[in-house]
């Protein structure tokens, strides 16, 4: 009981008692009250908060110091679960097109959606183009640079991207592929690269929430129309931890809905992180589960994911996921497109089977 009111001071007003009480109306309007404290087994005890909405405010750094801040640097304590009232998530806009509305920019009503990567660094840019060509002409979906992929000045992005969706659209026929950029640059030139982007035909941007900061994202999604996935990359830092740090349900379903995001890009078992599938499919749940008004976003499991893993991948996500392939499918021995075709073949016929039933 004592960790857990040295808990709910050190969040909210970081104080000694004697100064708490010398205020009138921190204790009841500020400190956090401690609901409840339950060992759940031998040395391991949950820990239930409650925090007063307005403290959070109107941006997701407030809201992240809130929620673990200097707790952080307690060992042994680890953020479980997480409750948001209406009031709180108000504030938010979340997601702009989230899943029903990337199903309407693609056309496609009832199978998950393949999607690929632009990678690696230091690959000619001819080479991302001709990526871009063979995945758009086989049918695929979606197409978003890798979160390395990285240009050093605003003539070489420009260029890069006006390249690569150029040949999207002339190779997608009477579909839209979705083209998406990544954005990992100096702060200040992300909104400049942003709108390059949409200019020259990319529908949005890969944006990496633990890398630029998470309220940055929420800044950027909503001053720009587009469609944005989050990248985990840092993520780790956060979710790592056996008894430290924030579950990955919260980092990779609830926040990244609060920023915006259309979808969460999220390290899957069977690829090359040690994660479970539990995990995955906790972050899947919080992705699509009702949170207010905001609207449910892709799962887009990830890290290494390859063609023969896709009926786990159905079975653990089901059909509002984005499966992507990455050098998995760029170094298909049939080669991108035949890999592709394949690949978008399989789905149909698992979904069209699944429309019979």
């Amino acid at each position: 009981m004592a960790l857990a009111r040295a808990m709910a001071v050190e969040l909210t007003v970081e104080v000694p008692d004697a100064l708490i009480t010398r205020y009138p109306g921190i204790e009841s309007d500020v400190v956090a009250d401690v609901l409840d404290v339950v060992e759940v087994e031998s040395g391991i005890h949950q820990v239930t908060l409650a925090l007063a909405a307005d403290l959070a405010g109107e941006d997701l750094n407030r809201l992240l110091n809130l929620l673990l801040g200097n707790c952080s640097m307690m060992p042994g304590v680890r953020l479980v679960d997480l409750h948001l009232p209406d009031q709180l998530l108000s504030r938010f806009k979340g997601p702009r097109h989230g899943i029903a509305g990337v199903r309407e920019l693609t056309a496609i009503a009832d199978r998950p959606l393949v999607a690929t990567v632009l990678k690696p660094r230091g690959a000619p840019v001819q080479d991302l183009v001709r990526v871009c060509r063979e995945f758009a002409t086989a049918g695929g979906d979606l197409i978003k640079d890798d979160h390395n992929l990285i240009d050093d000045d605003l003539e070489s992005f420009r260029d890069r991207v006006v390249r690569c969706a150029q040949a999207i659209r002339e190779s997608q026929g009477d579909r839209h592929v979705i083209y998406l950029v990544n954005l990992i640059a100096p702060s200040q030139q992300l909104d400049a690269r942003l709108e390059i982007a949409l200019e020259a035909g990319a529908d949005g941007a890969l944006l990496a929430p633990w890398v630029i900061g998470l309220d940055r994202v929420r800044e950027l999604t909503g001053r720009w129309p587009g469609v944005y996935l989050g990248h985990p990359s840092m993520s780790g830092v956060l979710t790592g931890g056996a008894s430290s740090g924030i579950d990955a349900h919260i980092v990779h379903g609830t926040l990244a809905r609060l920023a915006g995001l259309d979808g969460s890009v999220f390290v899957n078992s069977g690829g090359r992180f040690p994660v479970t599938r539990t995990e995955g499919r906790s972050i899947a749940a919080a992705l699509r589960q009702p949170l207010a008004n905001l609207k449910p976003a892709w799962a887009v499991p990830a890290g290494g994911m390859r063609p023969e893993r896709l009926p786990e991948m159905i079975e653990d996500f089901g059909r509002d996921t984005m499966m992507l392939m990455g050098g998995a499918l760029l170094t298909a021995k049939e080669g991108i497109e035949a890999c592709t075709r394949e690949i978008v073949q399989q789905l149909e016929e698992r979904f069209e089977t699944a429309r019979e039933m």
